[in-house]
């Protein structure tokens, strides 16, 4: 039986995981594009693949969300999730989009940091919709993920401030100082996403028990 093939028996907390793992395949397309130092731009144009797969999806989520007579928490809880859950892959997707439209050629030792921490953070947020359902059951697991979400993000905070301080301290070339200052900030804005649902998530747990 398919995700949708009864609107009275979506399975919702599906739908999280799947929506994650679209997350998961961008960022780790974009680790893949990035891993060598030189811009990989064929892995590029898959991560731009994935993210209109991901697209799809969520549009044909949230349709059937809307229709479905039964939901197992808050309609307004589940439309949020699976919006935030796409800003994750649209944020990763927008850096791939300023890689390729700014022509960056070279990846530097901080791009590839942030994006190690994007790919586990989504890891994170993959496992922690898988386990969803059981909120009850898996309350002290949930929790510890939602732990280990919030100290990868705070950790990508550091690695953004070292890096911008760095890029305005060693770098002269005005050009290179505007690229990797977008990009520094759309890639700690991924992890942002990543925390921000997982941070939704705690709140529904929380009001459930």
């Amino acid at each position: 039986m398919g995700l949708f093939s009864n609107k009275k028996e979506v399975d919702i907390f599906k739908l999280f995981e799947t929506s994650a793992s679209f997350a998961k395949k961008a960022a780790e397309s974009l680790k893949k594009a990035y891993e060598d130092g030189i811009v990989d731009y064929n892995e590029l144009q898959n991560l731009k693949s994935i993210e209109h797969e991901a697209d799809i999806h969520v549009h044909q989520c949230l349709k059937h969300v809307e229709e479905a007579f039964i939901t197992p928490i808050d309609r307004s809880d589940i439309l949020e999730i699976l919006k935030e859950i796409e800003n994750i892959t649209d944020s990763i997707d927008s850096v791939a989009n300023h890689t390729y439209m700014m022509g960056v050629r070279e990846v530097n030792d901080a791009a590839k940091t942030f994006i190690s921490l994007i790919v586990d953070a989504c890891i994170k947020l993959e496992e922690l919709t898988r386990i969803f359902k059981n909120y009850k059951k898996d309350f002290d697991k949930i929790n510890q993920l939602i732990i280990e979400i919030n100290n990868i993000e705070e950790a990508g905070d550091k690695t953004y401030r070292n890096a911008m301080r760095n890029l305005f301290e060693s770098e002269s070339d005005a050009k290179k100082i505007i690229i990797w200052n977008l990009l520094y900030h759309q890639l700690e804005g991924a992890l942002d996403k990543c925390e921000d649902v997982a941070d939704i998530v705690q709140k529904i747990i929380i009001s459930k028990t």
